[in-house]
């Protein structure tokens, strides 16, 4: 009897030291940091982006000093190897690009199509381009009345813009001179001369 009732306070006692559970410990110090794992494998390369700014993409000034139109007054600027120092991507942004041509006189710059402010008078030009292989042409023809059609033109600085500078560079103003250059990142490092042939006579307008 006496071993039933001893067990029964056995019993009784685990059941109430399971049932009767302590307030939580606090939490001890944090352990040394282990060792660093190795490295994982390098993520792929993105992708280039495009060169917005001047010189990249085929950007350029091409560049002819002091020309003299015909008494018609139209006159042409170009060279049989324009685009010989061009990369096929380069090229290819050009033609989808654009051109704009000035004309300087005493000191200023004026875009094409436009008048030009000589000291007597204003006169109106227009132009179109040809591509002929790897020459590039400018005929520049006079549009308005002039009582003085032959003219010297101080320089003709024509603007090559290619299509990724245009779509990068969507609020320039393309007909100032300062505002363009600047926008292309351009310098006179970026001038490529060209000239005005006879043998060009075959593209000048009618």
């Amino acid at each position: 009897m006496f071993k039933k009732l001893l067990l029964f306070a056995s019993v009784v006692l685990m059941i109430a030291m399971i049932s009767c559970k302590g307030d939580d410990g606090a939490v001890g110090p944090a352990g040394p940091a282990g060792a660093q794992g190795p490295a994982g494998p390098a993520g792929p390369a993105g992708q280039d982006g495009e060169d917005g700014t001047g010189g990249g993409s085929g950007s350029i000034i091409a560049f002819m000093g002091e020309l003299e139109t015909d008494t018609a007054g139209n006159a042409i600027v170009g060279d049989t190897a324009f685009f010989a120092d061009f990369t096929a991507e380069q090229i290819a942004s050009v033609e989808k690009g654009a051109f704009q041509v000035f004309i300087k006189d005493d000191g200023a710059y004026f875009p094409l199509p436009g008048f030009v402010l000589f000291a007597d008078e204003a006169i109106s030009y227009g132009y179109y381009y040809v591509v002929d292989g790897l020459g590039l042409y400018f005929p520049i023809f006079r549009t308005s009345q002039a009582t003085k059609k032959k003219r010297t033109f101080e320089e003709i600085r024509i603007l090559v813009i290619p299509a990724a500078n245009l779509r990068l560079n969507p609020n320039v103003n393309w007909n100032n001179y300062d505002e363009a250059v600047a926008a292309l990142g351009l310098t006179e490092a970026n001038v490529k001369k060209v000239k005005s042939s006879k043998i060009l006579k075959k593209f000048q307008k009618k």
